[in-house]
């Protein structure tokens, strides 16, 4: 199976099985660090294995492949600048981001992994709608692909306490509309699904608002898991904040 025909598939597929999505931060007490935005799909990968016609002679997909969305970029100018100014904003703001893309059909693996370095935590303002926008920009449309958000989040690091704030979207009646077709579009998808939010820092974890959050034996690192779907209907659920010593 090659993997141009795996992600064309991918839309598919992605109905018919859970996926595991983390969002993983690396920080340092300066505020640098590494944001990455992960999609688990190894159950759908053995989910397309399982419906796809077998061929004794074919060899398992393999692949590793890390794709600088700056290439992309510079390929699709001619297409971008024929955007909104707003548009061609969003897809410049990628510039730093890259996706490394993990593929083996012997082992049911399928992880795509969207991450870019930051030099202050501000960096991270809209992140996900950056992220939504890279996991749709090799598509003929724009915007197609990107997953529904009805929230906006920030990160901030001061005086020892790191917070993940939620804001959530004052829609109109159209956009709410528009909204909810989307979520019932994409509501078998994420019925099984997981969110996973890892963070990791140089200082130590003293204390973590969110009940139930797993703090690592070295306290350095915060895991919290909540589903999807509970998620999507209160994104504010994961609105919390982590003291530092």
């Amino acid at each position: 199976m090659k993997i141009k025909n795996l992600i064309l598939s991918l839309a598919l597929i992605v109905t018919l099985s859970s996926c595991v999505f983390v969002e993983e931060i690396h920080i340092d007490d300066n505020g640098k660090g590494n944001y990455s935005f992960k999609m688990d799909m190894g159950e759908m990968m053995s989910s397309l294995s399982g419906i796809s016609p077998k061929d004794s002679l074919s060899t398992p997909e393999i692949t590793d492949t890390i794709i600088y969305f700056k290439d992309i970029l510079l390929e699709k100018k001619d297409s971008i600048s024929k955007l909104s100014k707003e548009e061609q904003e969003a897809f410049e703001s990628l510039s730093n981001f890259k996706m490394h893309m993990q593929v083996d059909e012997t082992e049911g693996k399928m992880i795509m992994d969207i991450n870019t370095d930051f030099n202050n935590i501000s960096d991270l303002r809209d992140v996900q709608k950056r992220i939504s926008k890279a996991q749709s920009i090799q598509s003929k449309d724009g915007d197609k692909g990107e997953m529904p958000s009805n929230a906006d989040i920030t990160y901030t690091l001061k005086n020892k306490t790191f917070k993940r704030s939620v804001a959530l979207k004052k829609f109109t009646k159209e956009d709410q509309e528009e909204y909810d077709i989307a979520m019932e579009k994409a509501s078998m998808f994420l019925e099984g699904s997981l969110y996973k939010v890892i963070y990791h820092f140089e200082s130590d974890v003293k204390k973590v608002s969110f009940e139930g959050a797993q703090i690592s034996e070295d306290k350095k690192t915060v895991t919290i898991e909540v589903s999807m779907d509970s998620l999507t209907k209160n994104p504010k659920m994961l609105d919390f904040e982590i003291k530092l010593k």
